[in-house]
């Protein structure tokens, strides 16, 4: 089930009401079903596969902490479990291809014919849903009761969190120490926070819906006839991308962090303003939060983080992003973006290092066209890192990547993004960013609102609802006719 469908538009406030109209056993029950539903609208047979695998964690769980003594080799065999379940799903046909074509490169170079297909055979095994998000947070609730963490004794609520259906397919990946706290508290219905869930969910909406999918039509005319860019067009394409990408998944997030809110719970925030990041390491510390802490906590700190020499320091940051590209996608061009990811990290570190050991440059740190540059600089190497995470393969990748640099008249990407609706919502998008951040900084000083955008979700009912019904009708005047998933389902 999309967020952005008419089926889910139906699904959560039924949900929603009949959730308030029950007592606080009943609520949790009819999460866990309404979760079971969401996900097994997509496809019912995969609601066992998930079962399945809530049922082993369970045990998983409860025997790390009730043998102690064994507990290191309980953890070795649940993380051998997950992993290669997920392995199985997300990776067979990778890791088969990946060997069909190593072996078809040493007959060719031996000179022997090695009798192999003209194509890699493929076991044709349907990717689950979310199944990555799933064995996240499987491994952390996992590792967490190995750690001394006590695992949740109650198989209902385990797989509640486990279920969820606001976090279900793409996160963000939640910690289960904060959602089972959030299970045992008494639940009262918040007006404040159901008005905040309505504002997330409208404004997710409509980055989904009016930009993302906007901008995904015009990506796709430069990115499916890249010959056929000139110069502003392979730009133009590649920033778009670069915007979409963060449209369509910060919209997901807040989609999904809105109805949350609207059943009384709260999920981790997944974006802090990531353009706006002056270097790399900055920029992974605002960008999809909840993996970028998973990846530190759950892979970079057990291989030793940065308690470690120099050298092996860049190993683990390289080795943490090129396993974090393979988890996006089994193809070799999102591995090639994580450790392009990882590359840029080892670099800002060594620039970093020298900085602090060249006092001139010291002191220009302070200085706003030091920030500013980072920040160019920054957003220039997401545009390129982005164009591997959008191409095919990674020919496809370099082929556009080459036209940024080719001079060529430009006409397709640009008459698609000029006869679009994006001009005008894009400007409209950033009008509004514009107004909700001053008047923060407004109420920060003490000083009256005037005016702020989100404000409008704390007046009166007809100032509300006068929000809500212009944010619905441009969702519906300039959205797309099609319904497009969003991007991160497929990971």
């Amino acid at each position: 089930m999309l967020f952005n469908s008419f089926t889910y538009l139906v699904f959560l406030p039924f949900v929603v009401a009949l959730h308030w109209a029950l007592p606080p056993l009943g609520r949790r029950i009819l999460l866990l079903i309404a979760s079971y539903v969401f996900y097994m609208h997509w496809m019912p047979t995969y609601g066992l596969l998930i079962l399945a695998l809530t049922l082993v964690n369970f045990f998983f769980g409860i025997a790390l902490d009730k043998w102690a003594d064994h507990k290191k080799r309980i953890l070795v065999a649940s993380l051998i479990f997950n992993l290669g379940s997920l392995c199985f799903f997300k990776y067979a046909d990778f890791l088969l291809k990946s060997v069909w074509n190593s072996l078809h490169i040493a007959g060719d170079f031996i000179g022997w014919n090695s009798g192999l297909a003209a194509s890699s055979p493929t076991l044709n095994i349907l990717l689950p849903l979310g199944i990555s998000f799933f064995t996240f947070e499987f491994i952390h609730y996992l590792v967490d009761v190995y750690r001394g963490s006590k695992p949740m004794t109650n198989f209902f609520w385990f797989a509640l969190f486990a279920a969820f259906f606001p976090s279900q397919i793409a996160g963000p990946i939640k910690r289960f120490q904060d959602f089972d706290d959030q299970l045992k508290s008494d639940h009262k219905f918040d007006p404040a926070a159901f008005r905040e869930g309505i504002g997330l969910i409208l404004i997710g909406l409509f980055k989904k819906m009016v930009l993302g999918d906007n901008l995904g039509h015009v990506v796709a005319v430069g990115f499916n006839n890249p010959a056929q860019m000139g110069t502003v067009d392979a730009w133009l394409a590649a920033v778009g991308f670069t915007i979409q990408i963060y449209v369509d998944f910060s919209g997901y997030t807040d989609i999904g962090r809105g109805s949350a809110l609207l059943l009384g719970y709260r999920l981790p925030e997944n974006f802090n303003w990531p353009f706006l990041a002056a270097s790399l390491t900055e920029f992974w510390r605002r960008w999809h939060i909840s993996l970028s802490t998973w990846l530190r906590d759950y892979l970079f700190i057990p291989m030793g983080g940065s308690r470690v020499s120099n050298f092996k320091l860049k190993r683990n940051l390289f080795i943490t992003m090129a396993l974090g590209g393979l988890w996006h996608g089994a193809d070799w061009h999102y591995v090639i973006w994580g450790m392009f990811h990882g590359a840029g990290l080892v670099v800002t570190k060594d620039w970093s290092d020298f900085v602090n050991r060249t006092p001139a440059l010291s002191r220009l740190r302070p200085h706003f066209l030091w920030h500013w540059t980072g920040v160019a600089l920054t957003f220039t190497f997401l545009i390129f890192a982005c164009i591997l995470f959008r191409a095919s393969d990674v020919p496809q990748a370099l082929h556009v990547a080459s036209r940024m640099f080719t001079v060529a008249p430009s006409a397709s990407v640009i008459n698609a993004f000029l006869t679009s609706t994006l001009p005008f919502s894009l400007g409209l998008y950033a009008a509004f960013l514009a107004t909700e951040q001053l008047a923060k900084a407004i109420e920060k000083k003490g000083l009256p609102v005037l005016s702020p955008a989100m404000s409008y979700w704390n007046n009166s009912w007809p100032t509300r609802a006068a929000a809500y019904v212009s944010i619905g009708l441009l969702i519906m005047g300039f959205a797309p006719g099609d319904v497009a998933p969003f991007i991160y389902f497929q990971f």
